[in-house]
């Protein structure tokens, strides 16, 4: 394995193709973007590193011994690794292009491939993993936040998710109306939500990932 860039919080693009001559054009053209890069020879040796955590994108070989680039799409996605894949092949035939798109490629270039259509596509992936990047992170802090939440927070949030008022909510939680506000106030504190339309939404957000953290 050649690397580019090591520190894996950075970025990269993986190149993994078992073409010596189409590994050597790929790097030639992440280097000409200056893009951080790591090389594989195959798809099986990209699969024994740790792969939690990996942030870019992914440009493959479809033909590859041992572990084809669409056996790799589907093994990622069984393995929750959602890294927007880019393919490349000699043979692109109707059925893999298929194959490839609907399991969520960003694209499919037959060699030898469009330079700058590729870089072009390159940048898009890049930006869709940081922007996946940064909701997850954001979902995992509005997690740890609900998490901080007492059990009878949780029980006065579920109701507003729910959408019932105020007072119902205390009548079924057998408290006062008071007491139920000053609970909603506390939970919209600790979640940082300025109004109920933005609570919900945090909720909803969590929910997306996590969905019993309101439980």
């Amino acid at each position: 394995m050649n690397t580019k860039q090591s520190q894996r919080t950075v970025p990269k693009v993986y190149l993994i193709d078992d073409d010596p001559v189409s590994t050597f054009l790929l790097v030639d053209l992440a280097e000409s973007v200056d893009l951080p890069y790591v090389v594989f020879g195959s798809a099986l040796k990209f699969m024994e590193q740790d792969l939690d955590g990996l942030e870019g994108c992914i440009i493959s070989d479809v033909r590859m011994p041992g572990m084809s680039g669409l056996e790799l799409q589907e093994a990622l996605h069984k393995r929750g690794v959602n890294l927007p894949m880019i393919f490349i092949s000699a043979y692109a035939d109707v059925r893999s292009v298929v194959q490839a798109m609907r399991g969520g490629a960003l694209d499919f270039f037959q060699k030898p491939f469009p330079s700058q259509q590729l870089i072009d596509c390159v940048q898009d992936g890049l930006r869709l993993d940081r922007k996946r990047a940064e909701l997850q992170a954001r979902n995992r802090l509005i997690g740890e936040r609900i998490a901080l939440l007492t059990p009878r927070e949780k029980e006065v949030l579920q109701g507003i998710f729910e959408g019932k008022l105020t007072k119902v909510i205390a009548e079924e939680l057998g408290i006062s109306t008071r007491t139920a506000e000053t609970y909603r106030q506390l939970i919209m504190q600790k979640l940082q939500a300025g109004s109920i339309a933005e609570l919900v939404r945090i909720v909803v957000e969590a929910m997306s990932g996590h969905p019993a953290d309101i439980q």
